[in-house]
């Protein structure tokens, strides 16, 4: 624990040291043909304006951004899935079939799997910006079934077993 604090200390001793002591400089010096630029680069303000046949930025197409309601229904659901678990897995014959958590996970197990797996995947597709609404609102579904049938089981086994001790 000493080295793990002795690590953070070192770091943000040196994290926060400036790499200059120059002060940065951010004015722009206006020359006095600025105006005319794409007159004396002639080439170069032509391959700029010329898009349509060389073009010099990558094309790429903007999505609408997910939702804090589909963020809110996605976390949502997260959540009842691992309390539907739990309160289905009270009944001596029902089990998780997730192999990931095993036969009878505990809550913190269910937690900290769902957290472990899924937050890595979803920043790393935010990042990409390949996660798009439609995506999102198929993960909501999905998950809004697997909620549902946690729950039609729940209920069959508060019907049919025992309830475990």
């Amino acid at each position: 624990m000493k080295y793990l604090l002795l690590f953070i200390g070192v770091f943000a001793l040196v994290w926060t040291q400036p790499v200059s002591s120059e002060p940065l400089n951010f004015t722009y010096p206006i020359e006095t043909n600025d105006w005319q630029y794409c007159q004396i680069h002639k080439e170069e303000c032509k391959r700029i304006g010329n898009y349509l046949d060389e073009p010099i930025l990558p094309k790429f197409d903007l999505q609408p951004a997910i939702s804090n309601k589909q963020w809110a229904v996605f976390i949502t659901l997260q959540v009842a899935d691992i309390y539907t678990t739990y309160r289905g897995l009270k009944y001596d014959c029902v089990y998780e079939t997730n192999p990931i958590f095993g036969e009878r996970p505990s809550i913190m197990k269910m937690g900290a799997t769902k957290t472990i797996i899924l937050a890595p995947a979803i920043k790393y597709d935010l990042g990409r910006g390949t996660l798009s609404e439609s995506d999102m609102n198929q993960m909501n579904m999905l998950m809004s079934l697997v909620v549902g049938n946690n729950y039609n089981v729940y209920q069959n086994a508060k019907r049919n077993c025992y309830k475990n001790h």
